[in-house]
């Protein structure tokens, strides 16, 4: 059976605080830039909003008979928009 790999990232000095778990184990080494890494919650660089047009491809296709009934659901469990 074999176990998942140990991944740790950190300062190299933070690394060594590891170094008595990792003696005589395999290792590799990544050297990462200086670079800040992205926060998670920012939007990459080429991030676009949503544009509807992928939506529009749709238009005037419903193929259905209850369009009346689901707008009304809609309406009915909609709640207000709180800024």
């Amino acid at each position: 059976m074999t176990s998942q790999p140990l991944e740790l990232e950190g300062s190299w000095e933070e690394i060594l605080t590891h170094a008595p778990e990792l003696a005589g184990r395999r290792l590799r080494v990544t050297v990462l830039s200086d670079e800040p890494q992205p926060n998670s919650a920012e939007k990459p660089a080429n991030f676009r909003p949503a544009s509807g047009r992928s939506l529009l491809r749709h238009a005037g296709t419903w193929a259905g008979d209850d369009l009346e009934e689901c707008l009304q659901i809609v309406h009915d469990t909609r709640s207000p928009v709180e800024l």
